[in-house]
């Protein structure tokens, strides 16, 4: 785990907003979602990597709801293309420190609601979503499992993970 938090800034950082990347980014989003959120060019979605034995050090806070020792790992994810453009090994972290101004990041209802993390309606107790909400959650989630879609390259290409 260290070797990966070591060489973080050597292999992720966000896109500069005049790159193509962002460019194709921001295209990506108008063609799955619609124009008003092309400012939204990441998506973030957490996962475990199971351990092969429980940690020496704080071992049961290892301890996972799938009764296994496992680490928990956070990515943020450019859709269009799945580079990681930021990673968090062990407990979730802020993302918000990437983003330009005006920018904000996509995720599930696992995130909270903030100016920068848009996430998607959830079902009221006793209610239902209305039409115009199960619209919302549908483009998001067309966009959010696009991070899925990168752990899964990841841990078939690294069936360790």
């Amino acid at each position: 785990m260290g070797s990966a938090v070591g060489m973080h800034d050597n292999f992720v950082g966000f896109p500069h907003p005049d790159s193509e990347d962002a460019e194709l980014a921001w295209q990506y989003a108008e063609s799955k979602t619609c124009p008003e959120w092309r400012n939204g060019i990441l998506a973030v979605e957490g996962t475990t990597i199971d351990l092969y034995a429980k940690p020496a050090h704080f071992g049961e806070t290892f301890y996972d709801r799938k009764s296994n020792y496992s680490l928990g790992c956070q990515a943020a994810v450019m859709p269009h293309n799945l580079i990681i453009v930021d990673y968090a090994l062990g407990h979730p972290g802020s993302h918000e420190a990437l983003l330009p101004d005006d920018h904000w990041i996509w995720a599930d209802s696992a995130y909270p609601l903030e100016k920068w993390c848009i996430v998607p309606f959830k079902k009221p107790r006793n209610g239902m979503l209305t039409k115009d909400q199960k619209t919302f959650n549908y483009h998001l989630s067309t966009v959010c499992v696009r991070v899925e879609h990168a752990f899964a390259a990841l841990k078939g290409r690294f069936q360790s993970l």
